[in-house]
């Protein structure tokens, strides 16, 4: 299963209004024992956004929020917190810019 036209819609909103430091892929893979996951991959460098292929778009749209705050406030310093302070202004950003337009 592809990406929708809302879920295409709602990356659009997302690289308009809080744009990433590098190119994001966003994919919904079939087995994964999480509703979403972010990583960033060095080769080339782009952030691999993954939602659970199972959620129904309104659910996908906040687990999309939650995880582009995670690209958004991306550190390799292992001493910043994954749900830290810095995510958290991302996901507020995230979040008005998909459901309080």
């Amino acid at each position: 299963m592809g990406l929708s036209k809302k879920l295409k819609q709602a990356i659009d909103t997302l690289q308009d209004l809080v744009p990433l430091q590098h190119p994001v892929r966003v994919t919904r893979p079939k087995r994964m024992d999480e509703y979403g996951t972010c990583e960033f991959l060095e080769e080339p460098d782009r952030f691999l956004i993954r939602l659970h292929e199972r959620l129904p778009d309104s659910d996908a749209m906040h687990i999309l929020a939650h995880e582009w705050a995670h690209a958004v406030a991306w550190t390799d310093d292992p001493l910043v917190e994954a749900h830290g302070p810095e995510r958290g202004v991302a996901y507020s950003r995230c979040y008005q810019a998909l459901f309080e337009p």
